[in-house]
């Protein structure tokens, strides 16, 4: 109904605009139109003209019709076609025989046409004639008598004539139009348009060849130029006053006579230019407004302005083509339309927008906040309707976006990968960790959870497809957490898959699913570490207590006892090297389990004194340890001196106890970029390939051989100190050729 409405309104618009289109601006762009036309003037049209010298010569005008008698034969014998006097001949001349002269020329020549004269309405008021006709003789001797009227419009330009003009009962055709129909075939029949035509001019003033009229009078022109032509005689002269503006841009005037020409050369050819009716017009201009609503309707009011520029563009090419079919539509109305209805359904929408507004604002308003928000105040008591509502879907806006981020990063802050999904299994949302895990390439790989087992390694015998796809049996009855199988990601972390019902009540999400993964990875290394504890402390630990007690036990006999220092001795290394793994195993649980209290240390100054702790370790063996400290600063870092000094140590010793009697160890200490490097090589039996992944765990052993015997715990508490240090350790090592450790730690800049 109000597209309707709307429509209802802008068509009376556009008619009405279309009646005032001689007050618009179409005249311009007719004249623009018309000025760039480029037909040439035909050439058997001459004008003879009654200009300033033909006035100097023959005397003040009016000048005695044996005159123009005398012009008249001059041109019946240089066999000129037609001849047109453009000279009202209304009155009777003072003497009769003047007037019978100029009729004998007439009769002579036989093809000479004169004007007559049609009143407005109201200068024919008070018993004056509508028509004035020329005098009897010159009436009965001419061919056609026509009238010479030309309409001028509103802004003073001549671009119309009526060639058929009624008075008191009568109609008169244009002199132009008489002109024209005798130079047909008798077989051929016109019928005029009664509204008025539009004139092409062909061009300027003097378009048309012109001669003097005394030069004619007196025979200076040449037979040759004369013959065969139509002759239009007419005033040209600046004072008698006979001149237009006409359309075609230019600032000059140009004479009756010349108009005429112009006239009769469309209406010989047929190329005049005809109004569109008033009614067909202002049905035409109401047409680029109908498909503008109905464009509009269709695309939802996207692109209404390029619309607007299209339809106006094709209103001015619509009327160009009218023009070269030789009809004038004018176009301002149509685009004057155009403008109004664009304004309005740009208005219409703009208050349909904010009806939608409110309502909307409203129906929030309603919904519970998830946040705790301040009330927005009288938004209604400022500004214009237009301000408060967009104050008012500020305040709006502002709750929804503090609520989703509050969603969003609650959602990104939980400690498990969590995907939330729809019915039919696609990914609508995954948190960071849930994104870490399935980030692939710079791109998430996971757009439906059926490719989840492409990012995770699930165990076989209760995998993913014990969940997914759902069972439907007794969907609508789920209500717990079903909890899947295991699974790994590439980084070797451990999670149990587990799976929810999501149940919402927006439109665009009809329930789904809740899958999250919980992290199990600490669980299984802490259970795989008191296996291995258990392990050490049942078999490593209970060693040496049980080659103590059989000692003991053997000592008692008489029969198996050894030498009281031989018994010390061998007592004395059983509990030593029990005290040892319980002082390493203590150690290593307190670096895992406090912080440590750190403070500025050079390290070589570390390396030093733990080189003077190895030295006699060494020299048992024969082993030559060499040291090279290149760091100019001393190697500064931060961190715990006891356990920096404990894992270097570890390290040096290491290589000493691996290393064969008679070998050698390198001690390097330097800085490589940010880091301080400790580097400790050795020739001993190396590490086999299989091993080098897992010997800085707990408990692990790289022996080969008897070269000797270890617990396990000394390379752990060397990663363990380096990872409390934000640094790292590596091994590097080939069988039966030797090892070398890297241990890097922070490099702390001297200020």
């Amino acid at each position: 109904m109000t597209w309707c409405a709307m429509g209802g309104l802008l068509l009376p618009i556009a008619f009405f605009l279309h009646s005032l289109s001689p007050l618009l601006s179409d005249n311009f762009f007719y004249d623009a139109w018309l000025s760039r036309q480029s037909a040439p003037p035909s050439a058997d049209i001459l004008i003879v003209a009654i200009d300033e010298p033909s006035l100097q010569t023959l005397g003040r005008w009016p000048w005695s019709r044996d005159v123009h008698a005398q012009l008249i034969e001059q041109l019946d014998m240089a066999s000129v076609q037609s001849i047109v006097l453009d000279i009202l001949l209304v009155e009777a001349s003072r003497y009769p025989e003047e007037d019978a002269l100029l009729a004998n020329a007439m009769q002579g020549h036989g093809n000479v046409y004169l004007p007559s004269a049609v009143l407005s309405a109201y200068l024919s008021q008070d018993g004056m004639p509508g028509v004035l006709m020329p005098t009897a003789p010159l009436l009965s001797a001419a061919k056609g008598v026509g009238h010479i009227n030309v309409a001028l419009d509103a802004d003073g330009v001549a671009r119309s004539v009526k060639l058929l003009e009624s008075r008191e009962g009568r109609t008169l055709p244009q002199l132009m139009a008489i002109v024209a129909e005798s130079e047909w075939a008798s077989d051929k029949r016109v019928e005029w348009p009664s509204s008025p035509i539009r004139i092409p001019f062909r061009g300027s003033a003097g378009s048309y060849a012109s001669v003097s009229y005394k030069d004619v009078l007196m025979g200076y022109v040449p037979e040759s130029l004369l013959r065969d032509r139509t002759v239009l005689v007419g005033v040209t002269a600046l004072g008698l006053g006979d001149r237009y503006n006409v359309s075609l841009l230019s600032q000059g005037l140009m004479p009756g006579v010349e108009i005429h020409a112009h006239l009769l050369d469309a209406l010989r050819s047929e190329t005049y230019i005809r109004n569109v009716d008033s009614w067909l017009g202002a049905s035409l201009a109401s047409v680029p407004i109908i498909v503008l609503i109905l464009l509009a309707w269709c695309l939802r009011f996207q692109y209404l302005l390029v619309v607007v520029v299209l339809l106006s563009v094709s209103v001015l090419l619509a009327s160009l083509v009218a023009l070269e079919f030789r009809w004038w539509w004018p176009p301002s109305a149509s685009l004057i339309a155009l403008c109004i209805a664009f304004f309005t359904i740009v208005w219409q929408s703009q208050a349909a927008l904010l009806a939608w507004f409110k309502r909307e604002l409203e129906l929030l308003y309603q919904e519970p906040s998830i946040l705790p928000f301040r009330e927005p105040g009288n938004i209604r008591s400022e500004g214009g309707k237009l301000y408060q509502q967009s104050q008012a879907l500020e305040f709006a806006l502002g709750r929804i976006v503090e609520g989703r981020r509050f969603i969003l990063d609650a959602m990104h802050s939980l400690p498990l990968p969590i995907f939330v999904l729809n019915t039919k299994g696609e990914v609508l949302l995954a948190n960071k960790r849930a994104m870490v895990i399935c980030w692939e390439a710079g791109k998430s790989v996971i757009d439906h959870i059926e490719k989840l087992p492409s990012a995770l390694t699930f165990e076989e015998h209760q995998g993913f497809s014990s969940l997914w796809p759902p069972k439907l049996a007794g969907i609508n009855d789920i209500s717990s957490v079903k909890a899947g199988g295991l699974c790994t990601d590439n980084k070797g972390r451990t999670y149990r898959f587990e799976m929810g019902e999501l149940s919402s009540t927006t439109h665009s999400v009809a329930g789904g699913w809740l899958i999250w993964l919980v992290d199990l990875t600490s669980d299984i290394e802490a259970e795989t570490q008191r296996s291995s504890m258990l392990s050490f402390l049942s078999h490593d630990m209970k060693a040496p207590q049980a080659r103590a007690l059989a000692l003991l036990e053997a000592q008692k006999d008489p029969a198996s006892a050894v030498s009281q220092t031989t018994f010390y001795q061998y007592l004395d290394q059983c509990l030593t090297m029990g005290l040892g793994m319980i002082n390493d195993f203590i150690d290593l649980t307190r670096v895992k389990s406090f912080v440590f209290d750190k403070e500025f240390v050079l390290f070589e100054d570390v390396v030093m004194e733990v080189l003077d702790q190895v030295y006699p370790i060494a020299k048992v063996k024969n082993i030559k340890v060499v040291s090279d400290l290149q760091d100019e600063d001393g190697a500064p870092v931060m961190g715990d001196k006891g356990y920096l000094a404990r894992a270097a140590f570890n390290l040096i010793e290491n290589a000493v106890k691996y290393t064969p009697f008679g070998g050698d160890v390198k001690v390097l200490v330097f800085k490589e970029t940010e880091w301080v490097v400790l580097q400790v090589s050795d020739n001993g039996v190396g590490i086999k390939p299989e091993y080098i992944d897992s010997i800085f765990e707990s408990f692990q052993r790289g022996d080969e051989g008897d070269v000797a015997k270890g617990h396990g715990l000394g390379l752990a508490l060397v990663k363990a100190v380096a990872d409390k240090h934000d640094g790292l350790v590596n091994c590097e090592s080939e069988f039966g050729k030797g090892s070398r450790f890297t241990m890097k730690l922070p490099y702390c800049a001297l200020d």
